[in-house]
């Protein structure tokens, strides 16, 4: 690639870029520290200065480090937990740095907001947030590497060019490693943003390929990348024993007992450390528990199988019922509820003078994340300074929360960034990272590793919430959708409260809401103290399923086929969405042009409208979020059994450029499997505030041999930035599925799991 001739580096001969002389070059190689080391800062710029540091590097925000031997380490800054944002983020720099893949190592980055901002995993942020930022720290880099190969060539910087991690001097073919140049380079000063020249994406030469994941290898060949591989020097095991009805304290324990047991070093109850805020996610309860210390993570969960303890439920919610929800849900769902979410038109007019008016009422339960890590977390207390070893889809957050626990300034607590063993949205929430932190104090000195059993995961979740949806339509004698109403019945951490919990809640530009002239949506808090948080596609998860069944029941209801519905539904003009979070790109406008063409492609692809066996249909979704268009179609057959057998699914989808095609088809494969195993069989129950499941013999996942065949396939329209994939994929799953055992039996299933219905997966 050509430098951009508007840079600031043009020639040599410019007064910012003056000759060194061989004793002041040798001075900066010192001050560099054998290469060159830079970043961006999140949403800021920052000017280079050259620092003289015993040994050092002049470091600003590091994401590329090029080493005088050529090799280039890139530091991804987000935590990884299977989305492919390890590989995906260093191969956007790569690019706009010209570098050849293979010379560049791949370094999880420090947990360090004053270099690299924000570093979180979730709602499909870390690719679109980073894009530009990324681009332009690689585009920074190389552009810092051709003004040192322009002073130390002695020729101007506009004869020379780059690729595949070279410096080409285009008057005498002549190329030079990036290594020649990574000293002095990283003395020259940082070139404002408005001189960089970025790629034309016809220019990539790395992105839009297949890239396997730069950890495929550890992984496979068992190295400790994950938060329960961690060990340390002289280290302890702990578990934690909290109360079954969620929110209760410990009183008391057979405290002699048990610190008498084999292996057990000591036990004590670990005291309620209250409420946290964390930006972003609210508030978090930790009320403690038992530990117990022991040799191995084996003497302590032995050890707690003889654990009596005495419970104060004083502050649980012990007449949380999910039975109690369901009941007065049914019981209130004609009605509208007291506070209104939405009304446009007018609703009463446009369903008094219906040709016809459609009913459903759906039913959606809580959901657990079942990561297939447990949490983990490992602690090390000493002299006034703590070090933690954790599995984090926040860790900033973690290490803010920490401080407060342990009572320390906030520089003297570093959380180090492992792999994780999925995310889901489960490790957003740093109960498990203050829960090692505070035993690890208790046993100063000594390392503590907290890991939890997959009993403790289920009961002790921040659980997807359950609701329900009260739904209405009206017809016009064409067929036509002319109103719509929607109770919602959802959660709330008490009667007083005002919000629903966490993911709890409904926006008002769920499809159909915004397509039709005459909507009303109200909602309906029911208490109940179970905690609930972020799932993959939070709230979407649920509603694709209700709003896009429904919505294929209204189709049905007016003798129409449901491509033909949406795609007349999805004939409007663009909607512009209200701004989102602090700190984040603004959502771009709903494209009805793009979600048409997802479904229409998807069932180009699925060969909509073919014959098909008596017992077998295709059914079809669409749903929008994340700012992703994603349209599905099911390949599904019904028998008099109730057997299901889900023989394909085509998924179609729209998230702008995509960089590394591997990465996105797996998330989509991943989000089709997800979404059937929720649909199928997840459900998380609760009598008097305890949680009725606790393993996987009640709460099945979905088996290989029930896999079915996944055809994924990209719309890539010009000059999109991508948005992110890890959600996307998997709101539309559910009803798809659900459309088509409509479609092959007849049967209109409006709640979840279908195996409480009395169907079974073949």
């Amino acid at each position: 690639m050509k430098i951009n001739t508007a840079s600031k580096f043009s020639t040599p001969e410019d007064k910012s870029m003056t000759r060194l002389n061989r004793r002041q070059f040798f001075k900066v190689s010192g001050i560099a520290g054998g290469g060159l080391v830079l970043g961006l800062g999140m949403g800021s710029h920052k000017q280079a200065r050259a620092q003289e540091l015993e040994g050092g590097p002049a470091e600003l925000s590091p994401y590329v480090q090029i080493q005088t031997n050529g090799r280039i380490n890139i530091f991804s800054k987000n935590p990884e937990c299977g989305q492919g944002i390890k590989t995906g983020l260093p191969l956007i720099i790569a690019e706009e740095l010209d570098a050849r893949w293979e010379d560049v190592d791949v370094v999880q980055a420090d947990i360090d907001n004053s270099k690299f901002g924000f570093q979180i995993a979730g709602g499909s942020t870390s690719t679109p947030v980073n894009w530009m930022p990324m681009r332009q720290a690689g585009a920074t880099a190389r552009l810092m590497i051709l003004a040192a190969a322009a002073q130390q060539l002695y020729v101007p910087i506009t004869e020379l060019s780059t690729s595949q991690s070279k410096v080409i001097h285009t008057t005498t073919g002549n190329e030079y490693s990036y290594g020649e140049f990574a000293e002095l380079a990283a003395t020259m000063p940082i070139p404002e943003l408005e001189t960089l020249s970025l790629k034309n994406p016809a220019e990539f030469s790395l992105l839009g390929k297949r890239y396997g994941g730069v950890d495929n290898q550890a992984i496979v060949s068992g190295k400790p990348l994950f938060g329960i591989d961690q060990t340390r020097p002289g280290m302890a095991y702990a578990t934690l024993t909290r109360s079954p009805a969620i929110g209760g304290t410990a009183s008391s324990f057979n405290e002699a007992h048990i610190k008498s047991l084999n292996g057990v070093i000591d036990a004590f109850i670990l005291a309620p450390f209250g409420s946290l805020y964390v930006p972003g996610l609210d508030g978090q309860s930790h009320l403690g528990g038992v530990a117990i210390i022991a040799t191995s993570t084996w003497a302590a969960i032995k050890a707690r199988q003889e654990l009596e303890v005495v419970w104060d439920t004083s502050t649980a919610d012990t007449a949380a019922s999910w039975n109690h929800l369901v009941e007065n849900a049914a019981r209130i769902a004609d009605q509208d509820g007291p506070m209104e979410l939405l009304n446009t038109g007018n609703v009463d007019e446009a369903f008094a003078n219906a040709a016809q008016v459609v009913e459903g009422f759906y039913e959606f339960p809580y959901h657990s994340h079942v990561n297939l890590e447990p949490q983990n977390c490992t602690a090390h207390y000493e002299n006034g300074r703590i070090e933690l070893w954790a599995p984090s889809q926040a860790p900033q957050n973690g290490e803010a929360g920490v401080a407060t626990v342990v009572g320390l300034p906030a520089e003297n607590v570093v959380i180090n960034q492992t792999r994780i063993g999925g995310g889901f949205g489960r490790r957003l929430f740093s109960d498990f990272i203050y829960e090692a932190a505070a035993i690890a104090k208790h046993m100063e000195g000594t390392p503590i590793k907290l890991q939890w059993t997959r009993e403790d995961d289920m009961a002790f979740d921040f659980y997807r919430p359950g609701g329900f949806h009260s739904y209405k339509a009206a017809l016009d004698g064409n067929g036509k959708m002319t109103g719509f109403t929607d109770h919602f019945i959802t959660v709330s951490e008490n009667a007083e409260a005002e919000e629903p919990l966490m993911a709890a809640n409904l926006g008002t530009n769920v499809l159909p809401m915004q397509h039709v002239e005459n909507v009303k949506v109200t909602q309906t808090l029911q208490a109940a103290a179970i905690p609930t948080g972020f799932m993959r596609a939070p709230g979407s998860n649920a509603y694709g399923f209700t709003f896009q069944s429904f919505l294929h029941e209204v189709a049905e209801a007016a003798g129409r086929d449901y491509r033909d519905f949406l795609l007349d539904l999805l004939d409007a003009e663009d909607i512009t969405p209200p701004p989102g979070p602090a700190g984040f790109p603004a959502p771009p406008a709903f494209s009805n042009e793009r979600a048409r063409n997802v479904i229409a492609t998807v069932t180009d692809r699925a060969q909509w409208g073919r014959a098909l066996p008596e017992g077998r249909a295709l059914g079809l979704a669409f749903y929008y979020s994340h700012s992703g268009y994603v349209a599905q179609v099911a390949d599904v057959s019904v028998n008099a059994r109730k057997e299901v057998t889900v023989h394909k699914i085509w998924s179609v989808a729209d998230f702008g450029f995509i960089h590394n095609l591997s990465a996105t088809e797996n998330q989509i494969q991943g989000s089709v499997m997800d979404g059937l195993s929720q649909l199928m069989y997840a459900k998380i129950t609760f009598e008097n505030g305890v949680i009725q499941q606790n393993n996987f013999h009640q709460y099945p996942m979905l088996r290989m041999s029930q896999a079915p065949a996944v055809d994924v396939h990209f719309l890539q329209p010009d000059n999109v930035a991508p948005s992110g994939s890890g959600e996307p994929g998997l709101p539309p799953t559910l009803p798809a599925i659900a459309n088509a055992i409509f479609g092959a039996s007849g049967a209109r299933v409006r709640k979840t799991p279908l195996s409480e219905l009395g169907y079974t997966l073949v």
